[in-house]
């Protein structure tokens, strides 16, 4: 309770203590004085503990009071959490209280500003000071007697409909703590108070409707459209595709035509297997026609055109172009008449859609002004070079790539112009030059490192002291760089990127440990991980991957294979996830797909195997023994799948020994999906040359048939991805 203290005073004693210190008594009386002293004392300390009961019970009726005012409040507003208030004034002395005194006032707080105001006080009372008596004598000491009980409230809530209470309330019970134990019992209590709470008022009467609001904006029309199925991947079928004509993206609202970008859903419905088979043969018969170096490929998919590189044994290797059939696969570009071009043989093939053009960058070489940058929209008229730039795997970046200039610098290109990334075409023209400074001052861009996640580019690069470090540059504009070594350079070798962070690997002294490069220029280290000599060697097989809030990475720490670990980023712990699975990512490395990882491992027992994890010790095994006792599978190439993975690999499927076929995966077993060329002992060894090239309806692979010797097959991963819904008819 805020406010004056209340002092009490008790004239007798004070009179009687006076007197003593003043002499005035008779030594003849003392025995008298002694009796009457100890009657007197006894007298006052009930005198004392009626006021204190007197004052606690003013009080506990202004409790009452504000807290009958408080459940009635709470029944008129539904309950709500108004606090009460109890506040003290101190009354001057006059006419109310010749002496002064305070009066105390409580209420509910209903407007929650945490002061009573005049219309929320429901209860007050005035206490006035006692006139102040004339000192007495002091008396002899007394004998210390016990400790006086104190005074103790009791509160128990009645519920509703009982007889006493209908509406509910509260029974109030007050008295002295007699055997200060701190509970009031039934033989303490002086007195009972019950405080009922007050009937709900009657409803009131409805309001009057109100104005109806404005008509809506008409909706526009469903529309259903029927297509046949595309004969390159069902002999039987068709689509249903859902939209709304509603104008969205390049559609015309209205028109009761489906623009694509006005589908909501589709439905694929084929009455046959999904076509899976092999689409080339460029170096017609056995003979090859990829090899190593021509063996790239690149997809468009809104025109559905699957480029790559290729030699028919005359002209080369040299761009080619395909439907997804054989039928329709053709010579798309003589880069280099008189030799042979090599598409893609260095960066490979990098899809790019700028608006409504799409486009694949990949090098190549004319014979006349040696390997280049090009570009191809899948046309030959649309197939032309960029320029030069060293020939790095290029990174996307605000609507366009970056590549490094043969000068060192760093490179944008939209496919339509190759310019110094500081000329970047949504920049005005102060941020150019002021990111054009910045970089000037920098040497050795990304010869290391280089990263692109959309909004961020990030590379290492090093300043005028020579100091190697990571930087960042966003989509504004603005460069940040991390500080990892004070006293030198730090190499940064794998990394994986989150938001405005990055998780990568470094250089900490001379071991490599896990670092988060946080969005405000400082950084933290997360591993310290102590090899039993020379380095841990973190991330040097399977990459560091971000899974489930985890950070899973290999780390070589004593023997001699490394094993899988994995940092918990809300705990921050770094832990062993197995200590039966080694090697993890040496062949393959590691393929994130919805909440699990799937990566290729050795088991003392089984050989090299797939493996999988979520980033937990217990959530991470052996997915299956593919061939059979302590042999390893022959394990080549995987890619995600919607949760899924396709892998080419060899293996044994009830009972039946396969080459290097396309498998699936969900980490609970594994099931063979396209054998090129099956039969005992026959291997097609898909993925020899080049790897797998996943699109929305095709996985597009080089393998080898007995037939065609080593040409691209397709598998269409439909009725998988559960796209397709593939219906049997008898």
């Amino acid at each position: 309770m805020n406010g004056n203290n209340l002092e009490l005073y008790e004239c007798n004693t004070h009179f009687m203590e006076s007197q003593r210190e003043e002499g005035h008594y008779d030594a003849g009386n003392q025995e008298q004085e002694d009796n009457d002293e100890r009657n007197e004392h006894e007298r006052v300390t009930r005198s004392k503990m009626w006021t204190v009961l007197h004052v606690l019970l003013l009080v506990s009726a202004l409790v009452l009071a504000g807290y009958n005012h408080f459940l009635l409040s709470q029944a008129n507003d539904g309950w709500s959490s108004e606090a009460m208030l109890v506040q003290s004034l101190e009354v001057e002395v006059g006419e109310v209280c010749p002496d002064g005194g305070t009066e105390l006032q409580a209420g509910v707080d209903l407007n929650g500003n945490e002061v009573l105001d005049l219309d929320e006080m429901s209860a007050s009372a005035v206490l006035c000071n006692g006139i102040q008596g004339i000192s007495g004598s002091s008396g002899l000491p007394g004998i210390d007697g016990t400790s006086a009980p104190h005074s103790i409230m009791s509160t128990a809530h009645i519920a509703p409909g009982s007889s006493e209470c209908p509406p509910g309330g509260a029974t109030i019970s007050t008295g002295i703590d007699e055997n200060l134990n701190g509970i009031l019992e039934e033989e303490e209590i002086e007195s009972t108070h019950t405080i009922c709470n007050g009937v709900n008022g009657t409803s009131g009467t409805n309001g009057q409707h109100g104005s109806d609001g404005n008509l809506g904006v008409n909706g526009s029309s469903a529309l259903i459209e029927r297509h046949d199925a595309p004969a390159y991947l069902c002999h039987e079928g068709f689509i249903l595709l859902f939209g709304v004509d509603d104008g969205r993206g390049e559609g015309v609202a209205n028109d009761e035509l489906l623009n694509m970008d006005e589908l909501r859903a589709s439905l694929k419905f084929c009455f046959s297997p999904l076509i899976s088979e092999r689409i080339t043969d460029i170096s017609q018969g056995v003979a090859n026609s990829l090899t190593i170096g021509c063996e790239h490929a690149g997809f468009l998919p809104h025109s559905h055109q699957f480029i790559f590189a290729a030699t028919d044994g005359v002209n080369g290797c040299e761009l080619y172009m395909s439907d997804g059939t054989g039928e329709t696969t053709e010579l798309l570009a003589n880069i280099n008449p008189s030799g042979e071009s090599l598409p893609g043989r260095d960066i490979g093939f990098t899809y790019l859609k700028e608006s409504t053009t799409e486009v694949l960058i990949f090098d190549a070489d004319d014979g006349a002004n040696g390997r280049q940058i090009w570009v191809t929209d899948g046309t030959q008229a649309g197939t032309y070079a960029l320029g030069a730039a060293l020939l790095n795997q290029p990174v996307h970046w605000m609507d366009g790539i970056v590549f490094r200039s043969t000068n060192g610098d760093l490179l944008w290109s939209n496919a339509t112009e190759l310019i110094s990334i500081h000329l970047h075409p949504s920049w005005e023209a102060s941020v150019s030059t002021t990111v054009g400074n910045e970089l000037a001052a920098l040497s050795s861009l990304a010869t290391s490192m280089l990263h692109g996640d959309g909004n961020n580019l990030w590379f290492n690069a090093e300043d005028a002291s020579g100091d190697d470090e990571p930087y960042r540059l966003n989509s504004e504009g603005q460069l940040t760089k991390w500080d990892l070594s004070p006293s030198g350079g730090t190499a940064v070798t794998n990394w994986v990127s989150h938001e405005q962070d990055l998780f990568a690997v470094a250089l900490r002294g001379n071991v490599r440990q896990v670092v988060h490069l946080m969005d405000n220029g400082t950084s933290q280290w997360l591993t310290n991980l102590a090899p039993s000599s020379g380095d841990s060697h973190i991330a040097e097989g399977l990459g560091i991957h971000l899974l489930n809030n985890t950070l899973v990475f290999d780390a070589l720490l004593s023997g001699a294979d490394a094993t899988l670990w994995a940092t918990n980023l809300s705990s921050g712990l770094t832990s062993q996830l197995s200590t039966s699975l080694f090697a993890p990512g040496g062949t393959l490395g590691g393929f994130v797909s919805g909440h699990r990882m799937m990566f290729d491992c050795f088991t003392a027992a089984h050989g090299t195997e797939l493996c999988s994890t979520d980033g937990t010790a217990n959530g991470t095994s052996l997915i299956q023994d593919m061939t059979p006792g302590v042999s390893s599978s022959t394990l080549v190439d995987a890619v995600p799948l919607n949760g899924e993975w396709l892998i080419l690999s060899s293996g044994e499927d009830e009972s039946v020994v396969h080459g290097v076929s396309l498998w699936s995966t969900d980490s609970s077993g594994m099931t063979v999906q396209y054998n090129p060329w099956p039969g005992a002992s026959n291997s097609s060894l898909g993925g020899t040359y080049g790897s797998i090239l996943l699109t929305t309806t095709q996985a597009f692979f080089i393998a080898h048939d007995g037939m065609a010797g080593h040409e691209w097959h397709r598998f269409s991963h439909g009725e998988l991805s559960d796209d397709w819904l593939v219906l049997s008819v008898q």
